[in-house]
């Protein structure tokens, strides 16, 4: 991170993390049970392209951040790296981008937790209704987001245990389901069904790869931890195997009681628990308490990634790289601004979507696409910004270096930036199916917008910020960051 920017520190780092905590809390960013139901639907091969991707995206990924924030452990992650790297205009378009793109995200999250809520307790909304609620649960995210948050490791620790625990009522309920039906599965199981092919099943390669991101969320913390070079290592690879087993496990486990024709993305889950349990009254009961875990864990899963990286973009706005609206606080030190706009940018995106969208699934896999190609390009970046500085810096110590030769390494990393692009075109349109003109405008529409604004504004800012600052503090400039005055 450049010398005239601060760290971002948050309350959840104001003491160092155990092993426990950053295992804890890889757990709770990678680990999304709402997105098991649309990686099922590609029947046992899905399993096949887990292992695939987790070897050749998420693994490579994992030691490339390990290297990172063993070598760079100031806060912010991709926005400390991507900037030190490439200069101060990408370090606050990667925060806008951040920012921007969870903004959006919360109203696909906000639709889960009412789809979801609706069906756990068997209630019939119109489109309108669900929309209104949709408002509702965002501005209900924004409100407990605003409140006082010293204890947040505490609500990542439960969001993260609660999440293991409904893979382990998964798994439960297909034992059952199995003991019930002589152990046969709902979909056929067998050694040809692995294969991984290039059908149907395409189309939710992305929800695939979206699940393994967020693998760089504990090294962004480098300085809160009591050895980075010896426990981001550690834990990028415990996580690696951790959460592939847990996505394989869970997969396994939803394909053994619905048939992939059955199989709802957003509903998927909370079936599987009705119809392994039963319904006996006991089992009706557990199935409640279950789906109002699965609700809970959505919210804070939502409410969480909101205020980090709100809290990133008004450290952002301090320094003039956004605007100074953003950096706006509650007395008790939650960054109010940014979650207000946040807040409204959501909700139009809610508005916008259910005109646009008929079914609550077509509007969240539209907003969920919009947002997952948004949430790609740091990604993409920091995989350049891994290359640069290896060549650039020869000078800081990296306790954690990319196993084998430097070629391995970029071989992985191209690999990896591969992947990245070629899940940016599925999000838009996936070969061999019919082209959905509306959905993909909407898709399109919404990412061009999203970047364009960002420019406008990150270059206003900076232009601004470099009049303000001193003029001979030409070293920390890029010639990107001149270019924008």
């Amino acid at each position: 991170m450049s010398e005239n920017k601060k760290p971002v520190r948050t309350e959840q780092e104001s003491s160092k993390l155990s092993q426990l905590d950053m295992l804890l809390g890889l757990v709770c960013a990678i680990f999304f049970v709402d997105t098991i139901a649309s990686v099922a639907t590609m029947g046992a091969a899905a399993v096949t392209w887990i292992v695939i991707v987790g070897a050749l995206f998420f693994f490579p990924g994992s030691l490339t951040v390990a290297e990172l924030g063993s070598a760079y452990p100031e806060n912010g992650g991709f926005y400390a790296w991507i900037k030190r790297a490439f200069g101060n205009l990408w370090g606050a378009r990667i925060s806008w981008i951040y920012w921007s793109c969870n903004a959006i995200w919360i109203s696909s999250v906000a639709t889960l937790v009412v789809t979801v809520l609706c069906q756990v307790f068997h209630l019939e909304i119109s489109n309108t209704i669900a929309t209104c609620f949709n408002i509702a649960v965002i501005w209900l995210m924004v409100f407990v987001a605003t409140r006082p948050m010293d204890n947040s490791q505490k609500i990542i620790n439960f969001s993260a245990i609660a999440k293991l625990c409904l893979g382990i009522g998964l798994v439960i309920a297909a034992i059952l389901y199995l003991m019930r039906n002589d152990f046969e599965f709902a979909n056929p199981i067998t050694l040809d069904r692995f294969v991984p092919t290039f059908g149907q099943s395409i189309v939710f390669i992305p929800a695939l790869i979206y699940n393994f991101l967020g693998f760089e969320s504990m090294s962004a913390a480098g300085s809160a931890m009591e050895n980075p070079g010896r426990d981001v290592p550690r834990a990028a690879l415990k996580n690696c195997l951790l959460v592939s087993g847990l996505y394989i496990v869970t997969v396994l486990s939803m394909l053994a009681i619905i048939p992939i024709g059955d199989i709802s993305i957003i509903q998927g889950l909370v079936d599987c628990f009705r119809i392994g349990f039963g319904n006996s009254f006991v089992m009706n009961a557990l199935v409640y308490g279950i789906g109002a875990v699965f609700v809970t864990v959505l919210f804070c899963q939502g409410m969480m990634w909101i205020l980090t990286v709100c809290r990133v973009s008004a450290e952002t706005a301090l320094t003039g790289e956004l605007p100074r609206i953003f950096a706006k606080t509650h007395k008790n030190g939650s960054p109010i601004g940014s979650l207000v706009i946040a807040g409204f940018v959501a909700s139009a995106m809610t508005l916008v979507a259910s005109s646009m969208s008929g079914s609550a699934e077509e509007m969240f896999w539209s907003i969920f696409s919009c947002t997952s190609f948004l949430l790609l390009i740091p990604y993409l970046l920091n995989f350049e910004a891994f290359l640069k500085l290896r060549r650039t810096d020869k000078t800081t110590v990296r306790p954690y270096i990319f196993p084998g030769p430097s070629w391995f390494a970029v071989l992985m990393v191209r690999i990896g930036e591969f992947i990245i692009l070629a899940t940016m075109f599925l999000f838009i349109w996936v070969p061999g199916t019919p082209f959905n003109f509306k959905q993909s405008m909407f898709v399109l529409v919404g990412i061009v917008l999203t970047l364009a604004a960002g420019e406008l504004i990150t270059r206003s800012c900076m232009a601004k910020y470099r009049k303000s600052t001193d003029r001979n503090d030409v070293d920390n400039w890029s010639a990107d960051d001149i270019e924008a005055e």
